[in-house]
């Protein structure tokens, strides 16, 4: 279908010099803001691609200083094109590696966000761009005709199934074990009925538009790149064996509609449950309250992990609560003294001491679990199961290791791009080695945000009784590290956290 015209047109042939001037102009302000957290490399390729894309020079800018006031109003008037700005960007963003994969880069995304800030845009315009590209794609592929959609769903599954033996050859711990037609299936569907095609980025694809990229193995290829779809995705990641000392470790997503096939967005959130009080559901049910109003802007999944261990942890806690109120008459003297960040575990309360058993070795296993746990999430995040995208990484308590981990690794691996926002509530995490929260910061591209609260006594105890730290995240703010944004919360206890997640991520508020 040589006639084929992309569904989503791009802008930049109908802006004026003036409006490219500006919009260059736009983008070094913006610029100015990330380069500090991305550093020069990237910082410049990036500066590079988009002054190539406006055909714009250097020079041309430097000549021609604009304040940052007449700039909005250059683009806003007469015609307000910021949107425009902002989706033309987004698909320069997307960038190919060897016509085989797309890159949706989390560095790219913290710019596009800076540039809806510098731009006066509304909060939460980009993540509407983002939503208005899969949803379109989508609409896109439903109209193809049945026949070529046939062709393309062929294609597609002979490409998941392609992918899947060079996954399993080049690695064999990452191999996607299909559950009837779930995999092949249902992943492929996904990419047939559910996710991305060509209109949008028409230019950046060599003029493969329309219906007929469906029917490419480049273009699913770079479909499945992008979404995570080959294999299922996350969803459809197993460990078919006992891997780095851990036993169970697999993704649940949630769902907008279950009798749906989800429209994959461009960006992704996996959260993590750090103990789970009275039933293995709490692995999804507090990430669902708390995710219903947003699910539309990100596939969200739950990592379960080692879960008998989470829910023993879990009861321990209960019980350790309990049994500290009934045999500790002065509760709040014994509160005090854990709180006390100058208190060894040797000063402790002596009946809170002789209680300590059954929290103990509950707490020591989910901490050894976390930490392996966190090694082979980054091998996922490494092998981008979760697609060529940004993801968010979300946890509270003992699942803050995970993430904490995840992150030591990744910078160890000289991986950056990755990691979009990462949230932490009452991470057993010592503040006191900022190096190592230095390192965790410069794999994130987006808000990195600890949340904690000094009433958390029963983290304070059991920490303290296995580290000589006295400085925990989950308790005070991490300081001298001006990425971490800092939040205290008005929670009373570490037990509260999963009925609490809903009210601290629209605190947080994420984009």
């Amino acid at each position: 279908m040589t006639n084929d015209k992309p569904l989503i047109q791009l802008s930049l042939s109908t802006w004026t010099e003036d409006q490219k001037f500006a919009i260059g102009r736009a983008c070094a302000e913006s610029l100015t803001h990330t380069a500090a957290i991305f550093g020069d490399e990237w910082s410049n390729n990036w500066w590079e691609s988009v002054l190539k894309y406006l055909k714009l020079s250097q020079d041309d800018l430097e000549s021609r200083t604009q304040p940052l006031p007449d700039v909005i109003q250059t683009l806003s008037q007469p015609k307000d094109i910021r949107i425009e700005v902002l989706m033309d960007l987004l698909a320069l963003s997307l960038e190919t590696v060897d016509k085989k994969i797309m890159i949706y880069d989390a560095r790219a995304r913290r710019f596009l966000l800076q540039l809806q800030y510098t731009l006066d845009l509304y909060r939460g315009d980009l993540a509407c761009v983002e939503r208005s590209v899969s949803q379109q794609m989508y609409y896109a592929l439903v109209e193809n005709k049945p026949e070529e959609a046939r062709t393309a769903q062929e294609k597609m599954d002979l490409h998941a199934k392609q992918s899947m033996q060079d996954a399993s050859q080049k690695k064999q711990i990452f191999k996607w074990m299909a559950t009837g037609a779930s995999v092949i299936g249902g992943g492929a569907l996904i990419a047939l009925t559910g996710g991305l095609a060509a209109p949008l980025l028409a230019p950046l694809l060599v003029g493969v538009t329309g219906a007929t990229f469906f029917a490419t193995a480049g273009g699913v290829a770079l479909v499945t790149s992008l979404f995570g779809l080959t294999g299922g995705g996350l969803a459809g990641w197993r460990m078919h064996r006992r891997m780095k000392g851990i036993e169970e470790f697999e993704f649940k997503q949630i769902l907008n509609d279950p009798d749906l096939p989800p429209v994959p967005a461009l960006h992704c959130t996996i959260c993590i449950s750090g103990f789970l009080l009275e039933s293995k559901d709490e692995t999804k049910t507090p990430w669902e309250h708390a995710f219903e109003k947003t699910r539309s802007n990100t596939d969200i999944f739950c990592l379960e992990y080692e879960t008998d261990d989470l829910l023993n942890l879990g009861y321990s806690f209960r019980k350790f609560v309990r049994d500290s109120a009934i045999n500790y008459a002065g509760m709040e003297v014994a509160k005090a003294t854990v709180l006390n960040a100058f208190v060894a575990a040797i000063a402790l309360p002596a009946t809170i001491l002789k209680i300590a058993d059954v929290i103990d070795n509950p707490w020591q296993l989910v901490m050894d679990r976390s930490k392996k746990a966190g090694v082979v999430l980054a091998d996922i995040l490494e092998e981008r199961v979760q697609g060529n995208r940004p993801c968010n990484l979300v946890a509270y308590s003992c699942g803050c290791l995970v993430i904490w981990h995840c992150l030591q690794e990744l910078y160890e691996r000289g991986h950056e791009g990755l990691v979009d926002n990462v949230v932490m509530m009452g991470a057993p995490i010592s503040t006191e080695e900022s190096r190592e929260w230095h390192k965790a910061a410069h794999v994130v591209s987006g808000r990195f945000v600890n949340c904690y609260t000094p009433n958390d006594w029963v983290l304070a105890y059991v920490y303290r009784l296995h580290s000589f730290a006295t400085e925990i995240a989950g308790l005070e703010a991490v300081k001298d590290v001006s990425r971490i944004e800092n939040i205290q919360l008005d929670l009373d206890g570490h037990t509260k956290y999963t009925e609490s997640i809903k009210d601290i991520m629209d605190q947080i508020n994420l984009e």
